[in-house]
């Protein structure tokens, strides 16, 4: 799969549904790479899984994605458990053709998926920050895949996207990179969208929102940062960059080929 859109992360991107629609910080930034911001570019070996080592149960998958899900201290100091901190295990968010999210039951070829939501609490001037991470583990190499390819189709679809009823996003930009392009040494595919988050309950005006989503094998790993007024676009990239990697290590552990 090729996702490729842009040459460099962000910046200069054409025809991803800008339309004018930001009023907050711009989504484009200085971030080149996706090995830049993630801030790790040390493993250079691809991920080879052992398919003796891949749940093939829905309960014992569901056992490895509870075990892989980041929580609170996988984003750094002062984060805590935001409720409600764990998702439904049979539910399946989709993006509908009105851009709205809806929540329906698990498709036929995810094993198991689980959501675990983390927040750093306001502190001063700098506002609240609400985080998500996602795994999800599908019965073969090609529906996750296929995954990474509907995501990176929903931004461009719905630039503008309604999440929860006061919740939306605007302005998505987005970008993937399989392994070895564009500074992508650990994953077998990597995506990001950037964009506008608005949501009165953490104040007026709107702050950045994230999201990052790799795949390794039939894994699919995801984290979504939200808000944070104060905090810069590097600042928030930083965080979710740690949680991502974290799940990758246990992603690795837990289903590479033993060496």
């Amino acid at each position: 799969m090729v996702l490729a859109v842009c040459g460099v992360l962000l910046a200069g991107c054409s025809g991803l549904g800008d339309g004018g629609h930001r009023t907050g910080p711009s989504a484009s930034s200085s971030v080149t790479s996706p090995a830049a911001q993630r801030g790790t570019g040390e493993v250079t070996t691809r991920f080879t899984v052992d398919p003796a080592r891949v749940p093939t149960t829905p309960s014992a998958a569901l056992d490895l994605v509870r075990a892989i899900t980041a929580g609170p201290d996988s984003y750094g100091p002062g984060y805590v458990k935001n409720p409600p901190y764990e998702s439904d295990p049979a539910a399946w968010p989709v993006l509908g053709t009105d851009c709205v999210w809806r929540q329906e039951s698990l498709p036929g070829d995810v094993l198991a998926t689980f959501t675990r939501h983390s927040r750093l609490p306001a502190a001063g001037p700098k506002g609240e920050v609400r985080t998500a991470a996602t795994v999800t583990l599908h019965r073969t190499v090609a529906q996750a895949d296929q995954e990474m390819a509907e995501t990176l189709e929903e931004a461009l679809r719905c630039p503008d996207q309604q999440l929860r009823a006061t919740e939306r996003i605007t302005g998505l930009n987005s970008m993937g990179s399989g392994y070895g392009t564009n500074g992508n040494t650990t994953a077998d595919d990597y995506l990001i969208e950037m964009g506008t988050y608005d949501n009165p309950a953490l104040g007026k005006g709107s702050t950045y929102y994230i999201w990052n989503q790799v795949r390794l094998g039939p894994v699919t790993i995801a984290v979504v940062v939200e808000g944070g007024k104060g905090f810069g676009q590097g600042d928030l990239l930083t965080v979710q960059a740690r949680a991502v990697a974290g799940m990758e290590t246990k992603v690795r552990t837990a289903l590479g080929v033993q060496k």
